[in-house]
Parts: structure tokens; C-alpha cells; sequence
């Protein structure tokens, strides 16, 4: 049973039965004392011979006292069975030592477990063995009994010991003992630290503590009825006892105002105390001097009438004073840096003081002792509820030391600063020294007013208008598209209330200031005619609350916290960069926050604003400028409409140019109107330059807007048009030219009546039918009109036909067919002209020489020919009769006066006197003052050359090249004269050379 091994006697281990001869050794060796009564370790016997047991002994006090109560107990060895009395009397040799409970912690029932056993040493074992076995024969044992291990049982009837759900085998014993041990160690000072913390405000709970070591001691004690350790198992009834017990304790530490414990126990405690100090100021001479005046013997002071005789001296020391927020000065309270603290700040500062920026330090005034306990009042804006708070660890807090004074004691001035973390009204209330006498507070001392430090921020409008592409980026800053005028601000602000908004929280009215940078220029926005909105959830359970509770929030209402948006409205007018920065913000209490410190520098560095992301007090927003689209100013300049045609040497398209401002690509978007049919179009760009628009199709060309990449914006309003045009057209008619002298009709008068654009070209051929092999001349008509006439007389009699087969215009150059055929019979009649087939007409000619122009005439003669002369601007008329041959010579000359002449064939007459009037038969004479000049140009130190070789003769040459020039040798008998031709003018007149 619970590993034992029974088979060994009682004999082996030494015991013998009650009445047994043998006497029982009273061992007196030193570290060996007396077994406990009770105890579960054995004492230890030392058997003796037989021999030895006849001996006639006498029986201590102790000895019987065991024999009486039967405590007497052996030790068993391993593997002996429990309850068994051994008849075996004992070997000499087998010695045991009796132990003590301090020397054997327990009895070890397994197997091989002889370490629990220690045997005796040394020699005092043999000399005890006389003594040993006088005592057995003085009296006899006591009866030898022993117990079983405790055993759990389980179902079925069996019966097992208790063992860890650890095996041991894994964490020993001991050790487990030891790590449970130290769990509960640390869960206990933990424990401990958050109690203390805690009661550094007295008033102050904490829900979040309580639910937390609920779950902590539960979990503790479920562990150490499932783990089962021995030595420190619990039964699952004792479990439930202990968690609801824990919970008890954790609800009074943690979450109960005035803890139950505190009330139940402290009466107790002071009632405890009270006679032990009673007792120990007993003592004859010293107990008074050690407890002193304590206030716990106050009810036992006795008037001893010996005290009062003689003379004594009563220092009375002035009252104690204390005065919370002396200066009546307002604090804040930041709770972003609050929230921003360590989870163990507030632990830490109950324990070691408070420091940190982030506290908000109330300063009171003592002027006293040193305090033991401050209390002070709370009062909640929220609430109205008046809360009292008492600081007993007065060591903890801030303290500045004002004045020190020898002459009264520890009598100091000192500023104590109370670490308040609520929003709320503060007044002392009490304030204690160690020896509980209150001091005096200031009388009609205001509360000391804790509001929340003002906050503000700059956000974009969730519901901003968004005609205006109002877009917030990634990095939060935002761009929208430049407003253009005032019609169209009025246009928005009917949906749009603004884009930015300062949310503002604290105690109003706060004032803030507001600055914009708008393309380096600086400025500051008033927001005094901007009515804030709030932000604010109404109550609901104001209805609930009674009248005093009503009052009270009433009272502290306007101290509340209060959050409101100014909203920030601005034209957009202008393109370019709006950065709007908070600069700074204060309260109705006067609390002052500079937002970021950075003040005017740092995000408005000079004219640029700081880069990268927004912030809550610093928002970016860029305007872009609109896009504009029009019509380029080379298009506009252009003869309008616009003319489409199918030749092919004009445009059937048209590329019209645009002008686009703005942040490519760009869409421009334009319709075409041709009469009824209206179709709109889109054209996609992506750069500005080279932007047209391909414009097939006849119609008027009106741009509506145009996009970019920010913004959409608008065009320009001029139109452009483009017309079909028509294909030319003629009428043709004529009349003939009769003259009577002249034998009839000699000529047409052909009139045209054109349609298209101007200028026209109309060809026709013109055929003598009189000669209907001959080759038809090919003539053209050019004008500018739309109304044209013009003569046909031909020099040959005969019937003539006119073809016109080709009409031109401006719109089509290609021309475009036409067929139209006019017959008229003509008559000869005579004609003039200068006769250029014998060869070429000179003209060119010298002051005072004569020339000859050839002239052919044709008809019947003898004819008549009238001629001008034109020089300057007097026109010389000559007439020359009677000539008969074909071809005539007009002498002309000689010419006095140089200058051009210009010769015209004015009028010719036949012999039939037929007239007619010549039309531009002219030529141009150019009379000159004289003719070519050429001399020698001989260099000062005259022309060196060698017999047999050329020389190069310098001549000065003035006249029209080619110039020919003749010269001879001076001294050659033989008169032969040289020529040489000067082709060119040469770059200087002296550099002219003859080949000599």
C-alpha cells in the first residue's frame, strides 16, 4: 500500500512486545532530544542481548509517561508491513537512532527509502548500551503502534495515494513546491503595489483593478487544487472557499469606497494597540519614556496633582495654516499628453513622486508642521458631485521648501503641489499633521478651476463641395481648381458652406489665431464674423435627475469642455499655393498653446512653405489654375469661313490650331452646326504645342469647354467656319464687230458671266475653220471679275471657232471642265508689228547715233502706220504714209539726249482705210552719253620681262562688258593690229591685263 513492501518482521526493526525483559535505552547523546508527542517519527531503540535483560532496573518519569500514553514507537524499515508487533528478540548489532521532528521533515514510505533512517557513530553507541538496557529492565515499553499514510478514495473502492499532476519525473518535488511558492510570492506584492498605489487617492477606485485580480487569485487557486503538489493541494470545497474570500478582499482594496475591511478591522487594531501600549507603559521607568504621550492612551490620562506644583513654561505655537492655489491662478489639463503617458506612470508616481510635463501640479500652501494627510474636495463639471479625497502619503508629492523657521521646531513654509489628473473645481478641505490636529484653510478661499487645455485642429470638410475638383490626396493636403469670378462663387456657395474648418475644444470663448500663406504673401484670418457650430451631443438623462442635482450641473455647465468647428471660407481667385497654419489658441481662462512651437518660422521659412505631410495645425491646398482653350491668332487672322473643296491642289481638310494654357493632357470639347444638324465632339491632347482640330466637314466650329488634369475650364467663344465650296461656272455670249470701212464683221466681242471666287482663268481654243488642218491656238482669260469681256480680232479673214473648255477659280486652281462653243466670220484686217525674224533688235545706242527698227505689216496696202515716241514724260507722235512693201524700216535718230526711248506702233491703216489701233507693240531703246573708254594703266617703275616670254599689260576698261579692244605695237613696221574681248568686269578697273 502506497508502494510498500510488506515480509519483514517487527523483529528485524528491533521492537519487542510490551512486558518483553528488554528495557528500552534512554539516550542522552548530544542534538538528540526527546521524540514529540504526536510526532510521526520514531524513536529510536537499541536492542540487547539477552543476557543482558535479566538486570534488575528501575523506570524513569519519561519512561513511564510513554509507557502510559503509548507514544513509544518504532521505525520501520523499508519494506515492512505497518501494525505488526515483532516476537523476535533483537540482534545486538542492530542498532537505531531516535530522531527528531526537526531532523526527519517526513516519512518517506518507498521503496529503498533508508536515507530517512541515521545511524548512530562512533563509540557513544556501545557504552549506551549498559545504560540502555538498565532502563528497559527499570520499566517496561509502551505498546508499539503505527499508522498508515493518508490515502484518497476513488470509485470503484480503490484507495490510492495522493500525487502531483506533474510527474516527478519531470520537476521534482521540492521544486514544485518551491515555483508554486514563488508564484504566490509574486502575485501577493503585485497585489500589494496596485492596493498602494491606489490609496494614494483616497476615494479613487478602480474597476479595471478588481475584475483583474478576481481572475488572477481564481486562476491562482484553481491551479493549486488541479496541479495537486503535495503539502500545498486544496480541496475543491477549500477552493471556492478561497476565490470567494479573494474576491471579498479585491472588492473592499479595489472598488469599494470605504472598504469594509478598513471599518471591521481598525477598531480591532486601535483596540490591540491600545493594550499593548498599556502594557508595555507598565514598566517601571521605562514604558513612559518609550510610548510617550500617544493618542491611543488619551482615555487613560490620570491628573497626578505632584505634576502640577512648581514652575512651568507653555510655548504656545501659532496655528498651522494652508491655502490651496495662493496666487488664484487657472490650470489645464492636456489629455492628449495624458493618454500619451506609460501604462505605469500612474502607478510609479504613487510610489516614487510625480514628475513629467504632463502633470497638472495644484500648489498649496502650508505654513506649519509638516502635514501628515491632505483632503480636498472635487467637484465634477459633468456631474455636480462633490467628492471628498484624501492623500495619505504626503512624502510622495512635490514639495518646495519657502522658509524655514529654528525658534518654533520643525515649523517650515512649504508649497506641497497636488498631481490632479480630472477636470474639475478643487478646494482643500482638511489638512492633518501626525498627531491629527487640523490646520487652518483660508477663509473664503474661490476653487482652484482645473479645465481641459485648449485643443484645436485643422481638418478638411467631409461634405466639401466637390464642383470645384476638390480632391485630399494621400499626404492630406488638398487641390482644387481656381474660382473664376464671382457669378461663379455665388453658383457654389448655394452647396457649399467651405472646405476647411478649425474644430476647437476647450473652455469658451477661445480666441485663435489663424494665418494663410497665399503665394508667399502672408496674412491673418479674422475669424470674428464666423458663428461657430457645435459639436456637442445634448444630454438624455437630464430627465432623470432632480432639481438640487440639476442646479449643481447648472453651476459647473459653463466650465465644461466644449468642442465647436469655425468653418474657413475663401474665393479661390487666385491660382497658386494656400497653406493655412494654426498658429497659437487660447482660452476664456487664459491658457495659451502654441501649436507645434514653431510660431512664424520653421513652416513659413521666409515665403516658402514647409514640405511633407499635413498636420493637425498646418493645411496645404493648391489652386490650380483653369485651362483655357481658343483659336490661334494666325486662325483668327485668316480670311473666314474657310473654304472646303475637292481640288486636288486645295484642302479638303483644314488643321485648326489651338491655343491651350493649363496641366496636359488636355480635352477640348466642340461641336460642329451645319444648318439643323448639330454634332458635338471631343479631341484628346497631350501636349500643347502642334494642337488642331481636323475639320472635314462644312459647318461652324464652336469650342465648348476644355479639361486638363486638375480642372475643367472654358474656351474661347469665337467660331470658326468652314463652307463647302462651290465648283466654278460660266456663261458665255458674244457679239460681233462690224466696221463698215473694213469690208464687215471683223471680230467678236465675247462676254462672260462667272460664278465662284475670284480670280477666274477661262480657256478656250481658238480654230480658223478656213484652215481645218491647222492647229487650234490654245488662249487663256484671266480677271478678277465676275463680269468679263473681251475682243477677238484675229490678223487672217476666215471663219473662226472659239472652244472654252476649262474653268479655274481661287477654289479649285485644278480647274474644272466647262463646254461652251462660239462661231464667228471675220474679215481681214490690216496689222503692225516690230519684225523680230531677221534677227535681233538692237537696243541699245549712243548720243548722237541713228537706229533702225523693222516693222511687218499685213492686209492690203498702201498702208498707214502711226507710231510714239516716248522719252521721260513727252510722247512724240509720228506717222508714216504710203508704204507699200510688207516689210518697213523706221529710222530713229540720231539721239539727243541720253535715257531710255520706248517705240510704240500706235495705229495701222490699209489702203482700204481700214483702220486699226495696235495694242502693246512696243520695244525699249537705251541711248548712253558715249561709248567704251580703255586706257593704260603703266606702274611707276614700268613692266620688266624677258625676251621670248608674254607679258601682262594693266588697262583701265569703262563701258557695258563684253568690251572689245583693239591695239598694235608701237614700232612694228607691219601695222598689225591686235583684238582682244574683256568678257567680265573685273573687281578693280586697273587689274584688267593685255597679252603682250
Amino acid at each position: 500500500m502506497n508502494g510498500r513492501q510488506a515480509g519483514a518482521p517487527v523483529g528485524s526493526q528491533g521492537l519487542t512486545p510490551v512486558g518483553s525483559p528488554n528495557r528500552i535505552k534512554r539516550r542522552t547523546a548530544p542534538g538528540l532530544g526527546s521524540p514529540r508527542f504526536g510526532s510521526p517519527q520514531f524513536p529510536r531503540t537499541d536492542a540487547q542481548n539477552p543476557e543482558s535483560s535479566a538486570e534488575p532496573t528501575r523506570s524513569t518519569f519519561a519512561e513511564r509517561i510513554y509507557q502510559s500514553t503509548g507514544r513509544l514507537r518504532a521505525h520501520p524499515e523499508p519494506g515492512s508491513s505497518f501494525g505488526l508487533v515483532s516476537q523476535t528478540p533483537i540482534a545486538q548489532n542492530n542498532n537505531f537512532n531516535m530522531h527528531s521532528p526537526g531532523q526527519l521533515s517526513q516519512l518517506d514510505l518507498g521503496a529503498g527509502s533508508s536515507a530517512d533512517v541515521l545511524a548512530s557513530t562512533g563509540s557513544p553507541a556501545k557504552s549506551g548500551a549498559a545504560s540502555a538496557a538498565a532502563a528497559l529492565r527499570r520499566a517496561p515499553p509502551p505498546p508499539v503502534t503505527m499508522s498508515a499514510p493518508a490515502v484518497k478514495p476513488v470509485k470503484g473502492g480503490a484507495v490510492q495515494a495522493s500525487t502531483s499532476a506533474i510527474p516527478a519525473t519531470v520537476i521534482d518535488l521540492p521544486s514544485q513546491r518551491m515555483y508554486a511558492l514563488a508564484v504566490l510570492g509574486l502575485l501577493v506584492a503585485w497585489k500589494l503595489y496596485d492596493a498602494i498605489s491606489l490609496s494614494v487617492d483616497v476615494g479613487r477606485t478602480s474597476f479595471y483593478l478588481f475584475v483583474k485580480w478576481c481572475l488572477l487569485d481564481s486562476a491562482m487557486w484553481y491551479g493549486a487544487w488541479f496541479l495537486r503538489i503535495p503539502r500545498l493541494s486544496i480541496l475543491s470545497h477549500t477552493m471556492y472557499a478561497l476565490i470567494s474570500l479573494s474576491v471579498f478582499i479585491n472588492l473592499n482594496l479595489f472598488y469599494l469606497t470605504m472598504s469594509v475591511l478598513t471599518l471591521a478591522v481598525k477598531p480591532v487594531a486601535v483596540s490591540l494597540a491600545t493594550g499593548w501600549l498599556r502594557s508595555v507603559k507598565s514598566i517601571p521607568w521605562l514604558g513612559p519614556r518609550l510610548v510617550g504621550d500617544s493618542d491611543l492612551l488619551i482615555d487613560s490620562f490620570e491628573l497626578d496633582e505632584a505634576h502640577i506644583l512648581g514652575r512651568h513654561t507653555i510655548h504656545i505655537l501659532p496655528h498651522s495654516l494652508t491655502h490651496m492655489n495662493p496666487q488664484g491662478r487657472s490650470f489645464c489639463i492636456d489629455e492628449a499628453q495624458l493618454r500619451a503617458e506609460p501604462w505605469y506612470q500612474k502607478y510609479a508616481s504613487g510610489l516614487f513622486g510625480h514628475s513629467g510635463q504632463s502633470q497638472t501640479l495644484i500648489p498649496i500652501l502650508i505654513n506649519g508642521t509638516h502635514p501628515d494627510s491632505i483632503s480636498y474636495a472635487y467637484t465634477s463639471f459633468e456631474t455636480g458631485q462633490r467628492q471628498l479625497r484624501t492623500i495619505k502619503n504626503t512624502g510622495a508629492l512635490q514639495m518646495e521648501t519657502n522658509a524655514v523657521y529654528p525658534t518654533l521646531g520643525n515649523w517650515v513654509m512649504a508649497t506641497y503641489y497636488l498631481p490632479v489628473s480630472e477636470v474639475g473645481a478643487y478646494e482643500i478641505f482638511s489638512v492633518k499633521d501626525r498627531k491629527g490636529l487640523e490646520f487652518r484653510t483660508a477663509t473664503q478661499a474661490p476653487p482652484t478651476i482645473v479645465v481641459t487645455c485648449p485643443q484645436a485642429q485643422l481638418q478638411w470638410l467631409d461634405n466639401a463641395h466637390t464642383g470645384d475638383n476638390f480632391v485630399v490626396g494621400n499626404d492630406g493636403h488638398a487641390s482644387i481648381c481656381q474660382r473664376i469670378d464671382q457669378d461663379h462663387m455665388a453658383e457654389s456657395r448655394s452647396t457649399d458652406d467651405g472646405l476647411l474648418q478649425v474644430v476647437v475644444e476647450g473652455y469658451e470663448p477661445i480666441e485663435m489665431t489663424v494665418v494663410r500663406l497665399v503665394n508667399g504673401h502672408r496674412e491673418l484670418i479674422s475669424l470674428d464674423g464666423i458663428q461657430p457650430q457645435s459639436m456637442e451631443a445634448q444630454p438624455t438623462h437630464i430627465e432623470t435627475l432632480n432639481a438640487t442635482q440639476i442646479a449643481a450641473i447648472e453651476k459647473w455647465s459653463r466650465f465644461k469642455t466644449r468642442k465647436s468647428a469655425y468653418t474657413l471660407s475663401d474665393t479661390f481667385l487666385r491660382p497658386g499655393e494656400y497653406v493655412y497654419k494654426l498658429e497659437s489658441i487660447r482660452d476664456a481662462a487664459n491658457h495659451s498653446v502654441v501649436m507645434s512651437g514653431l510660431g512664424g518660422k520653421g513652416i513659413f521659412d521666409g515665403n516658402k512653405a514647409a514640405e511633407g505631410k499635413a498636420t493637425s495645425y498646418m493645411a496645404r491646398i493648391q489652386v490650380h489654375r483653369r485651362p483655357s482653350a481658343g483659336w490661334a491668332d494666325a486662325l483668327l487672322n485668316a480670311e473666314l469661313p474657310l473654304r472646303l473643296s475637292d481640288d486636288r491642289a486645295r484642302k479638303s481638310d483644314y488643321a485648326l490650331p489651338l491655343t491651350l494654357s493649363g496641366t496636359g493632357p488636355w480635352t477640348v470639347n466642340y461641336i460642329i452646326v451645319n444648318g439643323d444638324e448639330v454634332t458635338q465632339e471631343s479631341k484628346t491632347f497631350s501636349k500643347a504645342t502642334d494642337s488642331t482640330i481636323d475639320a472635314r466637314r462644312p459647318g461652324t466650329y464652336h469650342l465648348l469647354d476644355v479639361d486638363d488634369k486638375f480642372c475643367g475650364g472654358q474656351a474661347s467663344r469665337a467660331n470658326i467656319t468652314l463652307v463647302q465650296a462651290p465648283k466654278p461656272a460660266a456663261n458665255v455670249s458674244s457679239t460681233p464687230i462690224t466696221a463698215h470701212e473694213c469690208g464687215g464683221e471683223i471680230g467678236a466681242l465675247v462676254e462672260l458671266e462667272l460664278t465662284g471666287r475670284p480670280p477666274f482663268a477661262v480657256h478656250y481654243r481658238e480654230r480658223n475653220l478656213r484652215f481645218p488642218n491647222s492647229r487650234p491656238i490654245t488662249r487663256i482669260v484671266r480677271t478678277q471679275q465676275r463680269r468679263h469681256s473681251f475682243k477677238v480680232m484675229p490678223d487672217m479673214a476666215g471663219t473662226y471657232e472659239l472652244e472654252f473648255f476649262r474653268l479655274e477659280d481661287d477654289n479649285y486652281p485644278s480647274g474644272q471642265p466647262m463646254s461652251a462653243t462660239i462661231e464667228q466670220a471675220i474679215h481681214a484686217q490690216p496689222s503692225a508689228k516690230i519684225d523680230t525674224l531677221n534677227g535681233r533688235i538692237s537696243s541699245r545706242a549712243c548720243m548722237g547715233e541713228e537706229l533702225e527698227l523693222p516693222v511687218r505689216l499685213k492686209g492690203q496696202g498702201p498702208w498707214e502706220l502711226v507710231y510714239n515716241i516716248v522719252y521721260e514724260n513727252r510722247r512724240t507722235s509720228k506717222t508714216v504714209s504710203g508704204i507699200t512693201d510688207e516689210s518697213y524700216t523706221i529710222a530713229l535718230g540720231a539721239f539727243d539726249n541720253a535715257g531710255e526711248y520706248t517705240i510704240e506702233l500706235a495705229q495701222v491703216k490699209d489702203g482700204n482705210q481700214c483702220a486699226r489701233d495696235l495694242i502693246d507693240v512696243s520695244t525699249v531703246v537705251t541711248v548712253r552719253e558715249g561709248g567704251p573708254r580703255v586706257g593704260f594703266q603703266c606702274p611707276d617703275n614700268g613692266i620688266h620681262v624677258l625676251d621670248g616670254e608674254q607679258a601682262q599689260m594693266p588697262i583701265n576698261v569703262a563701258g557695258e562688258f563684253p568690251v572689245e579692244v583693239q591695239y598694235h605695237k608701237v614700232g612694228d613696221t607691219s601695222d598689225h593690229v591686235h583684238t582682244a574681248t574683256i568678257r567680265r568686269k573685273p573687281q578693280q578697273q586697273s587689274s584688267s591685263q593685255l597679252a603682250s
